[in-house]
């Protein structure tokens, strides 16, 4: 949406959907690629894939070193820099010589795993990265500080081949809506004095949206307003079986899960919310929230630290009742809910504004030069 005019850009990416969805149907994905190539003149090419279901971003794309000769592009950016694909294009030599190559990274600190295997590919891979990455000029852009720190101390790649661009938010998508505000909590029958806790996202063992639910049972004594638990998303069927079908049995705590919504809708539920909870890894969403002037409860990381400096708390990560003494402090504090919250949308508006950072990115790649 916010890239410049003048520029044409190609996606190769895979031709399979069954990681995400129960079957492929490649109509729906040639519909859905055409209509995103309209909207925002992007030509998208899928590559037979060989899919590995451990991890859903790390797919081996057939026929890459191939598609990118044939496409022969002035610059070739490279998701995920710990990927197959980034592994097989650093290891072209022919690629690297000929192309300008940019890379990103995502990687936090939580994903290093313990153990040998994941020692070796890690040893292999900083020999690979920052060698090929110094000797052909290579760039690599860190999203947060946490990541950059790994590019360099945890890969060896010197600093002056590490750019940064933080992801951002659409502000045009997220913002506070005091009519939606009003109408969604009327529409739900939550009172004035009703406190709204909310959850948006993926409701699995990953993230685990049911230490909430743990954490206000500790502290439900303590409650004496109208609490509002809504979960909105999909939930995994055996997470939700194990976790979440579940009621508090007292009369001012309600609890709701709510099937997921349209991107272009969250708005509306950070609105109505008081504060939102993340309980477990790392999400853009804290970043979307505050965007729309909503608090946020995330476990204590360099990156969560970093996103919440001004419109949110941590929690000491693994502690339940850290975790529930935030949510309490969040329910007995209105002032200091509004003052994150004015605080946190100033944060987001001023420093993760997708498009600034879209046109910030484009110069860094040389697209103005």
């Amino acid at each position: 949406r916010y890239h410049h005019p003048d520029h044409s850009f190609s996606i190769l990416c895979s031709d399979s959907s069954r990681l995400w969805t129960a079957s492929d149907d490649w109509h729906d994905l040639q519909s859905s690629d055409e209509e995103f190539g309209k909207e925002f003149a992007v030509s998208v090419y899928r590559l037979p894939s060989a899919l590995d279901r451990r991890s859903r971003q790390n797919l081996w794309l057939k026929g890459l070193i191939r598609s990118i000769r044939k496409l022969d592009p002035d610059i070739l950016y490279v998701h995920t820099l710990e990927s197959y694909s980034s592994i097989r294009i650093l290891l072209s030599r022919k690629i690297l010589s000929k192309y300008t190559v940019f890379f990103d990274t995502h990687t936090l600190l939580s994903q290093f795993q313990p153990g040998l295997k994941f020692s070796i590919f890690k040893f292999f891979f900083q020999q690979l990265a920052s060698k090929r990455i110094r000797r052909y000029g290579a760039k690599v852009f860190a999203t947060v500080p946490e990541n950059r720190m790994i590019l360099e101390q945890e890969y060896g790649i010197s600093a002056d081949h590490i750019l940064y661009s933080p992801i951002g938010t659409d502000l045009s998508m997220f913002r506070y809506d005091d009519n939606a505000r009003k109408a969604g909590r009327q529409k739900e029958q939550i009172p004035e004095n009703g406190i709204l806790l909310l959850y948006t996202g993926k409701m699995n063992f990953r993230k685990n949206p049911h230490l909430i639910l743990e954490a206000v049972e500790l502290i439900r004594d303590r409650i004496d307003q109208p609490l509002y638990i809504y979960f909105v998303g999909a939930a995994e069927a055996s997470y939700k079986n194990k976790f979440l079908e579940r009621e508090f049995n007292q009369e001012n705590i309600h609890f709701r899960l709510i099937p997921a919504v349209a991107v272009s809708e969250l708005y509306t539920w950070y609105s109505m919310a008081d504060f939102v909870v993340f309980p477990d890894e790392n999400t853009l969403s804290a970043l979307d929230a505050q965007a729309c002037r909503l608090p946020v409860i995330m476990a204590a990381d360099m990156t969560n630290a970093e996103r919440l400096s001004r419109g949110g708390m941590t929690y000491t990560a693994g502690v339940l009742e850290d975790l529930s003494h935030k949510i309490m402090d969040m329910i007995s504090d209105p002032e200091m809910r509004s003052r994150l919250g004015s605080q946190g949308e100033t944060f987001v508006r001023s420093t993760y504004d997708y498009r600034k950072i879209v046109r910030d990115m484009e110069s860094d790649l040389g697209l103005f030069h």
